[in-house]
């Protein structure tokens, strides 16, 4: 396989998955980004409390980028920072009530979008398609 022309594929399809995703929340006061922060943010605070630190890491994006997707957040009134009683450094991300009151939209857009990006691939080709982007990370360490 020419790797040129599969990397080619590769980018066209990256930019395509990247507007397709923002499609799904054309018609909403959130950008696709924010609602994939506040996403993760709605399934992970489930269970543990989350700091921009974790928001570094599941984006794979540098702390100033963080601080700048929160305070836009913040800025618009859909999540706020609060610090923790055991340490006043960290400061620990909290949904809103405003977040709260589309929290199941944005769960259910996100889930259409992950429903219909994978329609009609069978289970093996998904199988082989994460063993492929799992050594592509590999790769890329």
């Amino acid at each position: 396989m020419d790797e040129k022309k599969l990397m080619e594929k590769y980018d066209k399809l990256n930019r395509r998955i990247r507007r397709y995703f923002a499609g799904f929340f054309t018609d909403t006061p959130i950008t696709s980004i924010q609602a994939l922060i506040l996403h993760y943010i709605i399934v992970e605070s489930e269970s543990r409390d989350i700091f921009p630190k974790d928001l570094e890491e599941f984006l794979e994006v540098k702390g100033s980028s963080v601080t700048s997707l929160i305070g836009n957040l913040e800025r618009n009134g859909y999540l706020r920072r609060e610090s923790l009683a055991s340490d006043g450094r960290y400061k620990k991300l909290v949904l809103t009530g405003q977040t709260l009151e589309i929290q199941d939209d944005i769960t259910r857009r996100i889930g259409e979008y992950m429903h219909s990006i994978f329609a009609g691939i069978s289970e093996s080709d998904l199988a082989v398609f994460e063993k492929v982007i799992l050594q592509m990370t590999e790769n890329t360490k």
